[in-house]
């Protein structure tokens, strides 16, 4: 099993480096860092504190799931987690990582992970509200890509709500039942599953927290089309506000495709591919792309500079690593 983990990110890691060595030698990399460099300063600062809130925006939605545990130690466990993000394959494996965090103190995953998968279906259907709008709104894109947002938004919906259905749910608990009986007690990842299905039912039966949840998603998104509309402001291509709903979206959503380390190449093929059907140059969108990369470079050395400190701390004075984050 090891040995299949280590070859499977050797793989990604060549598929991040062909994809990524293919866009650069493709592209004016001088020009593209000229343009990366013509973003003034204000913007930049701009940039900066607009995803800084989207951080805190991210943290205040898994609050509302998880209120036992402080601001401080989920943004704490975000940067962390999002700075592992560059070695991990996809964002899925980032939230992955995020439950495990959350969990790891008590030894107990199933509320965060029920907590985590939540929080990602809200705010995946935030981000496809943002981009049918774009969709519609605009006239340089095909209109069947309307249906294919509608398609994946009522199937995430479906699947947000599937346990709450009763025959579902029965279905759902005879399967860990039959698993049970061939391992010949209940066992922990049984028991995990158990629970999982039912925080995740609560969490499903409580229609204004979600609608919370679901209202700062839509806030999260229009601010990362913020910053996108800045950068290829910055780099010279215009505003495009209404192209951002879509192109934000699509790419969002690119990036979870676990074929790559980090998402990277992913985003940059992204960007190049969704920017050029707008007309903005492959080279002013590869900038772009790196703009974004900057943000979350910045936040991983955050995130890492946290853990090594705290690490640190932990090793001079074990007697008082006792906190697990809870109030």
């Amino acid at each position: 099993m090891r040995l299949s983990r280590n070859v499977k990110t050797i793989l990604k890691l060549c598929v991040t480096i062909a994809l990524l060595g293919y866009i650069l030698l493709a592209n004016d990399v001088t020009l593209v860092f000229k343009y990366l460099t013509a973003i003034s300063p204000f913007i930049w600062i701009t940039i900066f504190c607009f995803f800084a809130a989207c951080v805190h925006i991210a943290v205040i939605r898994t609050s509302l799931l998880l209120p036992g545990y402080t601001k401080r130690t989920l943004l704490y466990i975000r940067l962390v987690s999002s700075a592992y993000g560059f070695i991990l394959p996809g964002q899925l494996a980032v939230e992955g990582l995020r439950a495990y965090l959350l969990g790891k103190g008590e030894n107990a995953y199933s509320k965060p992970g029920a907590a985590i998968v939540v929080d990602k279906i809200v705010s995946l259907l935030a981000l496809l509200v943002t981009g049918l709008i774009g969709l519609i709104l605009t006239n340089k894109i095909s209109k069947s890509y309307v249906i294919a947002f509608c398609a994946i938004g009522i199937t995430l919906i479906l699947f947000l709500f599937s346990f709450n259905f009763s025959f579902v749910r029965k279905r759902a608990d005879d399967l860990l039942l039959l698993l049970s009986r061939k391992n010949g007690k209940p066992g922990k990842v049984t028991t995990f599953f158990t629970q999982l299905l039912d925080y995740w039912q609560g969490y499903a039966s409580n229609k204004i927290l979600l609608l919370k949840s679901f209202m700062y998603g839509i806030l999260f998104h229009l601010i990362a089309v913020f910053i996108g509309i800045l950068l290829t402001y910055g780099v010279g291509a215009g505003l495009n506000a209404i192209d951002w709903l879509w192109i934000n979206a699509t790419v969002s959503i690119a990036l979870l495709l676990p074929i790559t380390l980090g998402g990277l190449g992913i985003r940059e093929a992204g960007m190049i591919g969704m920017l050029g059907l707008i007309g903005i140059k492959s080279e002013q969108a590869l900038a772009v792309s790196f703009g974004f990369l900057s943000l979350l470079l910045i936040q991983a050395v955050v995130g890492f500079g946290i853990e090594i400190v705290i690490t640190l701390k932990r090793a001079k004075t074990p007697e008082d690593n006792v906190d697990n984050g809870k109030k």
